[in-house]
């Protein structure tokens, strides 16, 4: 019955070239603006980013510098305050306990500061101040030490009365030892005077980096993810990436010239500015961290002023990649994605339109085309072809089809298919199959269905099937062409017979191709040789050879296939297991429709078995043979025994009387002569008990033999007539038999 899945349509395809060809044009023009639109929106986001950027550095640029100079004015207050006091000048211990109350409040309220210290001009430690976390402690007086060989008193003390000592930016060391967790640290220092403007000692203050870096990212926190602030030597003092800072602190050498040479060279030679390279925008500043701290003094001196630019400097450095520039277009999307996917809705759905009613129309012309030109090519082919509609009512057939089935053209159109021509034990499965026209998609394209003929005889065919379509796309009907394989199928399952009868025949058989590489061997070749068929296959059969076959047998064998007989004989050979058999084997030529030999069948049976019982029943005739003739001299030596030993008694006793009875006179010898002649007498009578003896039958000597053996001889003997009258004779023995 034809059923079918539809094939794709051509002009589905048409229909979406209308389409493209119509949408391309207007896309091309919506995408023009669009890139113009977005141009320009790049261009204003990428002015912004760079202000953006510039902005944030400076930001962070200016809270530096306010930071440190809050730190001066901080450290000023504290010199200025001792000395204003006169406590450079008083008692020791009056100083001491003075200046620890000061810098204990100091240390206190402003919360900032690790550590401020007072140390006299010998470099030891009058009073030291630690502060961690709100707790303040004044250090005792026996844990003072002295900094004299400190290179950050020596430089603070050298400085002019009112001058300031920067440190550079580094870890906290205690005890030679870097402090940890890592406390970046910062040291200021001033000198301290009496009021002869004697220095008398410095003020040092360790303001804590933490604070510093804290207020430098809060300065540019939007761009906090890329900022980053560098020593004079390229090290970091601040990175996104910790695990890059200190480097110089902790004998790292991964410093940011070595990912950017090209940005760290362009940023030698400037201050400031901001430029693009392959590595992406780049936007740097410097800070001269003791020029800060000289602007927060109300009059710095002139060495200062002068060894300013000279001190060290920091770079500020924003660098942002191309990756993040270019994240421009998802914004450009967020902000104007809604306005251009309208525009471009309403553009495809317009041109969709447009395509969707040229496409119809091209349908319904192509479709009445289409059904023409189908109908007589299905009028001409040698297969069936049948049409039905959605009801499964036939509406066309051809003429192939009516030759198959027998029936008359007006005995088929507008028949029920399912009720006409399908057999009752399928007609509820075809219904349910054309039900589904409805849904194409469960079609099965291809079926095999016996169709009934005219005079009831079923004939197999195999369909594959094509749903029709309206112009409106719905399911009109199905269109099948089918081939009857009825005829087919019945050689499939004679072949299938043949090949079980090989596969199950109690004899071997063997394929090769010409050449002789074994293609096929059935189970009994197995069951036989002992080698399983992959184990043969493209191997040649010589692999069972014992070598006792003689190669002239081997040339007459081939010599009667090359010439179209069938060649019988007996092949001695060898098993896997290296035990010897023997077999025959009947070995012919397969040819084709041409002649050529294109394979080798040889059909073998093991008559090992035979073989054995054959060489018994000879044995056992030989031994026959032998006890015949045995028993025939026998009788013979029986017989001449018996007719000899008559006279011979009668001439013994003929002797004895003539030795009793004898002349002495008459002849001297004759006594001695009868004595000779008994004793011949006697020893032929001995010879004539030996052939007695040897005449007489052996004494029976019974034994047990199982009658399954004494059959097996029976039929070994006969085996000669069973291969002339192609008998195959089968055995059973019940367990038990005597």
């Amino acid at each position: 019955m034809p059923i079918i899945q539809p094939p794709a349509q051509p002009t589905q395809l048409v229909q979406l070239r209308t389409f493209i060809t119509l949408l391309i044009p207007i896309s091309l023009v919506l995408l023009i603006i669009g890139s113009m639109h977005y141009y320009t929106f790049y261009t204003t986001e990428h002015s912004r980013i760079e202000s953006t950027e510039s902005l944030n550095v400076d930001l962070a640029r200016r809270m530096i510098q306010k930071d440190i100079a809050d730190v001066v004015k901080d450290l000023r207050f504290l010199a200025e305050h001792i000395e204003s006091q006169g406590l450079p000048e008083a008692l020791p211990w009056t100083r001491e306990q003075r200046i620890a109350e000061e810098f204990k409040v100091f240390a206190k309220n402003k919360g900032l500061y690790d550590q401020i210290r007072y140390l006299d001009d010998s470099g030891m430690e009058i009073v030291r101040i630690n502060y961690n976390d709100g707790d303040v402690e004044v250090v005792p007086y026996v844990e003072l030490q002295n900094k004299a060989s400190r290179y950050y008193f020596r430089e603070a003390l050298a400085q002019e009365p009112g001058g300031i000592y920067l440190s550079q930016f580094d870890l906290n060391v205690e005890n030679g030892e870097i402090e940890k967790p890592f406390k970046p640290v910062i040291r200021f220092g001033t000198p301290v005077v009496d009021h002869s403007g004697n220095k008398k000692g410095i003020v040092l203050i360790n303001y804590l980096g933490v604070r510093l870096i804290d207020n430098f990212y809060r300065a540019a926190a939007n761009i906090a993810d890329h900022i980053e602030l560098l020593n004079k030597q390229g090290y970091w003092l601040s990175n996104p990436k910790h695990e890059n800072e200190w480097g110089f602190m902790l004998d790292s050498n991964i410093r940011f010239q070595h990912n950017n040479p090209l940005a760290w060279r362009e940023m030698g030679n400037n201050e400031n500015g901001q430029f693009e390279t392959t590595e992406g925008l780049f936007t740097y500043t410097t800070i001269y961290p003791l020029k800060a701290a000289l602007a927060a003094l109300p009059k710095p001196t002139e060495t200062a002023m002068a060894d300013q630019n000279r001190q060290p400097q920091w770079k500020i450095v924003s660098h942002l990649p191309h990756s993040q520039i270019s994240s421009t277009f998802p914004l450009f999307l967020k902000k104007n994605g809604t306005l251009y996917l309208s525009m471009f809705i309403l553009v495809f759905v317009g041109t969709g339109f447009l395509a969707r009613t040229t496409h119809l129309h091209r349908i319904a012309k192509g479709q009445r085309d289409y059904e023409r030109r189908f109908r007589h090519t299905l009028e001409n082919i040698d297969l069936a072809a049948v049409a039905l509609d959605r009801e499964g009512k036939v509406t066309f057939c051809n003429n192939h089809f009516l030759n198959i089935t027998g029936w008359d053209k007006k005995d088929v159109i507008g028949k029920n298919w399912t009720e006409q021509f399908v057999a009752g034990e399928d007609q509820e499965e075809v219904s349910t199959i054309i039900q589904k026209m409805n849904t194409p998609q469960q079609f099965p394209s291809h079926l095999e269905l016996q169709v009934r003929t005219r005079n009831g005889e079923p004939r197999l065919i195999t369909w594959n099937n094509t749903l029709s379509y309206d112009s409106k796309g719905e399911v009109m009907g199905v269109t099948g062409i089918g081939e009857d394989i009825t005829d087919m199928r019945r050689t499939e399952a004679e072949l299938l017979k043949l090949y079980q009868a090989v596969e199950q025949s109690p004899s071997s058989v063997v394929i090769t191709d010409p050449q002789g590489n074994i293609e096929y061997v059935n189970p009994k070749f197995t069951q036989v040789s002992g080698y399983r068929a992959e184990e043969v296959m493209g191997k040649n059969p010589r692999l069972l050879k014992s070598g006792e076959t003689s190669r002239e047998e081997y040339s007459d064998l081939w010599e009667t296939i090359r010439n179209g007989g069938e060649w019988r004989g007996e092949f001695h050979n060898r098993r896997k297991n290296g035990e010897l058999f023997w077999e025959t084997a009947a070995i012919s030529a397969i040819r084709d429709n041409e002649g050529n030999i294109t394979s080798i069948l040889a059909v073998k049976e093991d008559i090992t078995e035979k073989k054995r019982l054959e060489k018994e029943v000879e044995k056992q005739n030989q031994e026959l043979a032998l006890a015949e003739t045995m028993a025939a001299m026998g009788r013979m030596a029986s017989m001449i025994a018996h007719d000899l030993r008559n006279p011979l008694s009668s001439v013994k006793m003929t002797l004895q009387i003539l030795g009793k009875k004898a002349d002495p006179a008459a002849s001297i010898d004759t006594p001695e002569l009868c004595q000779i002649s008994l004793e011949q007498i006697r020893y032929m009578e001995e010879i004539l008990s030996d052939m007695l003896s040897y005449s007489r039958p052996d004494a029976l000597k019974p034994e047990w033999i199982p009658i399954d053996k004494v059959i097996d001889l029976a039929i070994g003997m006969s085996q000669r007539r069973k291969l002339k009258n192609q008998i195959t004779l089968h055995t059973h023995y019940h367990p038990g038999l005597p």
